[in-house]
């Protein structure tokens, strides 16, 4: 009984831990259509953008966004 104790409470701490909110940029991030076949994102400042092939933000212009 005291092993499940134990063990639970490391679950619910792993658990906790897991849910921590380190990638707030992700979390600030909404999709807003598409540009020229990309997937358009929208970031915490109302920047409007696509991930290019390198995986860097190369924005375009807000009214492109549909949000």
């Amino acid at each position: 009984m005291k092993e499940l104790k134990i063990t639970s409470v490391f679950i619910l701490f792993i658990l906790i831990l897991s849910c921590s909110t380190d990638n707030t940029e992700e979390l600030t991030e909404w999709r807003c259509g598409t540009h020229n076949g990309k997937e358009l994102w929208t970031g915490p400042k109302g920047g409007c953008y696509y991930k290019n092939s390198n995986g860097n933000k190369t924005y375009v212009d807000r009214s492109e966004c549909d949000c």
